[in-house]
């Protein structure tokens, strides 16, 4: 993965969500460097502001939970050619290893509001604000940041887990009814990326086993790929040290 700038997004407009740091960083460099002018969107002022600042593109406070500033922002900031609905949470800092004698011990409603309110209803939200815009001018690309965890079990935070697959499952069905109308949405499904998400007992679970951590520049990478396929409904896969590729699942009907 060279990561080479190509112009593939010149005169373009993206929208990133989460975009303060981690993936959503990542992703507003990379876009930067392909021609595309970016908007970031986060609950943390100072570190949006900053690589809004570094990359020369707009930053805008938003809470995705909260629906009424969805459709407050979006008159204001639209049209875009890509909308990253990236914010994300887990419900424990170690999102990898045995931290607990079972899954429930510690999740209380609070922690399990939180959670599905980011991961969930943040991105329902935002496409249910982006998607009119989009089907009227008949483009458009949406790519979700899922996770591997929406495709293989991740026993230590199954609740992460729920959500990664409902965006997973959300992706699906989006693709295929938003396809005839030249709008594609695509999942980003990476496995473990070096983002402040990964706590350290996490970093060193994961070492113990020799199950590496990709640079957070891979990222931009799969960003790229999806939007240079697009290919509506699909999930990109990246785990370390292998290529980046379509997830198929097998059909359940023959």
């Amino acid at each position: 993965m060279s990561g080479q700038p190509t112009g593939q997004l010149n005169n373009q407009r993206a929208f990133i969500t989460g975009g303060a740091s981690g993936i959503g960083a990542e992703m507003a460099r990379r876009f930067t460097r392909e021609g595309a002018s970016v908007v970031i969107a986060d609950v943390n002022d100072t570190l949006g502001k900053a690589i809004a600042v570094e990359v020369g593109g707009e930053y805008v406070h938003l809470d995705v939970t909260d629906s009424t500033a969805w459709d407050k922002i979006m008159p204001t900031f639209e049209p875009f050619d890509i909308v990253c609905l990236n914010a994300g949470v887990s419900t424990n800092s170690n999102v990898f290893g045995a931290i607990t004698n079972y899954p429930f011990e510690h999740l209380d409603n609070d922690s399990y509001q939180h959670i599905m309110s980011i991961n969930v209803d943040g991105v329902v939200f935002g496409a249910r604000a982006v998607i009119p815009g989009m089907v009227e001018r008949r483009s458009g690309h949406i790519l979700v940041t899922a996770s591997l965890a929406g495709i293989v079990p991740i026993a230590a935070d199954p609740i992460y887990g729920l959500t990664k697959h409902a965006m997973v499952g959300l992706t699906k069905s989006l693709g295929a009814a938003l396809e005839p109308h030249g709008v594609c949405v695509s999942a980003l499904c990476p496995a473990f990326l070096d983002t402040p998400l990964l706590s350290e007992e996490t970093r060193q679970n994961l070492n113990s086993l020799g199950l590496g951590i990709m640079e957070v520049s891979i990222a931009g990478d799969l960003a790229m790929r999806a939007l240079t396929e697009r290919i509506s409904g699909a999930q990109w896969i990246v785990m370390d040290g292998q290529a980046i590729t379509q997830y198929i699942p097998a059909a359940p009907f023959a």
